[in-house]
């Protein structure tokens, strides 16, 4: 297949998993697709604060992303700005129900096959779907729903 200049598509719907974590990072991956119809995989690691502080902030990571389209395959790779996003909680999960948060982080030094010093923007929310098992609550599944932007 062909490569083209850069991928069509500027935004991009997202969803997947979280696959490994810390409890200051945390990787995900999955699918997408673009606004022009290109489909793609992603991954990102997202460094951030401890969670259940407030105000949490992103303090950096990466994010990487390969398209598919009628013109070939693309790729886009960027880093997530220190300090440039913040993890807002949504619902603490009382009860041992799911806890959701908004990860906001802002991107730079955004990366194509053929231009760099792009920008760009990750905005997803993030599931931590938990049960109760043996009196404890446990997290068994994040998932993240949302969108990426860039600008290159």
């Amino acid at each position: 297949m062909a490569s083209s200049a850069a991928p069509a598509s500027t935004s991009f719907r997202i969803v997947g998993y979280e696959y490994a974590f810390t409890s200051t990072v945390g990787s995900f991956a999955g699918r997408g697709s673009g606004d022009t119809g290109e489909t793609a995989l992603w991954n990102t690691v997202v460094k951030h604060d401890r969670l259940g502080t407030e105000p949490v902030f992103v303090n950096g990571g990466s994010f990487a992303l390969t398209t598919r389209s009628a013109g070939g395959l693309d790729a886009i790779a960027g880093k997530l700005t220190h300090h440039g996003g913040t993890i807002t909680t949504l619902s603490r999960g009382a009860n041992c129900t799911n806890q959701r948060y908004r990860v906001a982080a802002a991107l730079h030094d955004v990366r194509t096959t053929t231009s760099t010093g792009g920008s760009g923007e990750f905005t997803v929310t993030l599931t931590h779907y938990r049960k109760r098992l043996f009196g404890r609550c446990l997290a068994y599944k994040a998932r993240v729903v949302g969108t990426v932007t860039f600008t290159y």
